[in-house]
C-alpha cells in the first residue's frame, strides 16, 4: 500500500544531518510496517543526545526527522493521543474512489526552539496514516508518513528507546533556562538562551494576544547582532536634533 506525499521528495536539507562530527551512537531500534522499514536511533554529539527518526521505502530512499529528546518525549505523548483516537474510529473508506483529496481525522503541532512538528492522522482511498513533518523558517520541510496501524509499535518502541537512553547526561540547557522578558505598548519580548544538537542560540519572541513572532540567533553571531543593534541606536542618537 502506498501513501500520497506532498512536498519534495528530496528533502534532506541541513536540519535532517547528524549535525557535525563526533556523533556516537547510543541506541537503535528498526521495524516493519507494511513495505516500510522505520529507525529509531538515539545519538550523541558533544551538545547532548538527541532523536533520530527514520522511514525508508521499499525503492532505498530515506527520509529523516531529527528532534531533541525533550521534543522526543513530547511527541511521544503525542503519539498516544493519537493511538487512542485511531483505537476509536469506525470502519476507514472503502469506496475504492482515486481521488487524492485527504480527510483530517486529527491533527496536532509541537512548537520547539525555531522548529514547528506536525502530526496529522489522515485518510485517503488507500488507508489511514500519520504524517509527521518538521519546517524550518526557511520553510524546507521534511516528513515521513506511517501507516496507522503502525503508530502503536512506533510508540511502543519509542517507549522503551526513551526509557532507557532517554536521560541526558548533562541539561540540554546548560544556561539554566533563562529567559528575559521586555513588555512594551502591550507586547511581550521574550529573550530566551538555549541549546540544541547544533549548537547554543538566543531566541527573540514578539508575543501579541495570538500573534506571535520569532526569530533565532546562532551564538557565533550574537557579537554581530548585538554590534549592528548598538549601531543602529548611534545613528538615531546622531540624528536627533540637538536641543539649544
Amino acid at each position: 500500500m502506498s501513501y500520497y506525499r506532498r512536498g519534495s521528495d528530496h528533502g534532506d536539507y541541513w536540519h535532517d544531518r547528524e549535525p557535525g562530527p563526533g556523533i556516537k551512537d547510543v541506541a537503535t531500534k528498526s521495524l516493519y510496517i507494511q513495505s516500510k522499514k522505520f529507525y529509531i536511533d538515539i545519538k550523541e554529539s558533544r551538545r547532548g543526545k538527541f532523536l533520530k527518526l527514520s522511514e525508508v521505502a521499499p525503492n532505498g530512499q530515506k527520509m529523516r526527522i531529527i528532534m531533541s529528546l525533550t521534543t522526543a518525549k513530547e511527541f511521544h505523548d503525542r503519539l498516544s493521543e493519537f493511538c487512542e483516537t485511531y483505537s476509536e474510529l469506525g470502519p476507514g473508506r472503502s469506496d475504492g474512489s482515486s481521488s487524492c483529496n485527504y480527510g483530517n481525522l486529527k491533527s496536532e503541532t509541537i512548537f520547539k526552539e525555531d522548529k514547528r512538528y506536525y502530526m496529522d492522522l489522515r485518510e485517503n482511498h488507500r488507508g489511514r496514516f500519520l504524517q509527521v513533518s518538521v519546517s524550518l523558517p526557511n520553510h524546507d520541510r521534511s516528513q515521513i508518513v506511517i501507516p496507522a496501524h503502525g503508530m502503536i509499535d512506533i510508540r511502543d518502541a519509542l517507549t522503551d528507546i526513551l526509557n532507557e537512553h532517554g536521560k541526558e547526561d548533562k541539561p540540554e540547557n546548560p544556561h539554566g533556562e533563562r529567559r528575559q522578558t521586555l513588555t512594551v505598548d502591550g507586547k511581550s519580548f521574550h529573550f530566551d538562551v538555549g541549546d540544541s544538537p547544533r549548537g547554543t542560540y538566543l531566541r527573540i519572541s514578539e508575543v501579541s494576544g495570538s500573534f506571535k513572532a520569532t526569530i533565532t540567533i546562532p551564538e557565533d553571531s550574537w557579537d554581530r547582532f548585538v554590534s549592528s543593534v548598538e549601531e543602529m541606536i548611534e545613528e538615531k542618537n546622531d540624528q536627533e536634533p540637538i536641543a539649544v
